[in-house]
């Protein structure tokens, strides 16, 4: 049975497919000196060309880089995702509308929200936007019942991972496993499946 990370900043254990990516992360956004996107896609080309998917990256109202240089710098990285046919892995606290409408410009590829905790109503319209969510850590704390209820309720595609969490993949699979009242063989492969169709995503012919 094969295990897939989809993100997470931690080293891999052995027999987990963690796709690599690369991007620059919101709460970094004031860090970025690039003032216009031919520079920023120069220094970073090897980069983006190297990962499998562009990101992490988004935007955050609930820290401290300058919002407007959260956008600029999202949409650099989702006209770059768009030039090479990437998907994106999202960083998204607070900003669902803004993201909702830079999805209408920007339509190449899947884009994934990882981390997500959100309700299966919100699930529901960012997927009619070919977004999809991945879920972490969070379904192991039982002091957040809404999150698990929200995961079990959710019936469009997902994917699974740890992001900064030290708990392994497997312990995130067993719960959701148990969630979602199914096997954990066949969880493993539901979201091979939903992770084979992402990478399909990639190098397609973006939507009108």
């Amino acid at each position: 049975m094969e295990y897939i990370n989809f993100h997470t900043h931690r080293e891999t254990a052995e027999g987990v497919v963690t796709p690599r990516s690369f991007g620059i992360h919101p709460w970094h956004a004031d860090q970025e000196t690039s003032s216009d996107f031919d520079t920023f896609a120069r220094k970073y080309d090897a980069d983006f060309d190297a990962a499998l998917l562009v990101g992490e990256c988004g935007l955050d109202k609930a820290c401290r880089s300058s919002w407007q240089r959260q956008l600029t710098l999202f949409e650099w990285q989702a006209a770059v995702a768009q030039q090479k046919g990437k998907s994106m892995v999202i960083h998204c606290v607070h900003a669902f509308n803004d993201l909702v409408a830079l999805r209408r410009r920007y339509r190449q590829g899947l884009w994934v929200v990882h981390g997500f905790t959100g309700t299966p109503q919100l699930a529901a319209q960012l997927f009619k936007m070919d977004v999809w969510t991945s879920w972490g850590a969070a379904l192991l704390d039982e002091r957040r019942p809404k999150v698990r209820e929200h995961f079990r309720d959710n019936p469009y595609p997902f994917l699974l991972e740890t992001d900064d969490s030290p708990c392994p993949i497997d312990d995130i699979y067993a719960v959701a496993a148990d969630l979602k009242k199914t096997t954990l063989p066949n969880l493993a492969d539901t979201i091979k499946e939903y992770y084979t169709s992402l990478l399909q995503h990639n190098h397609t012919t973006p939507q009108p």
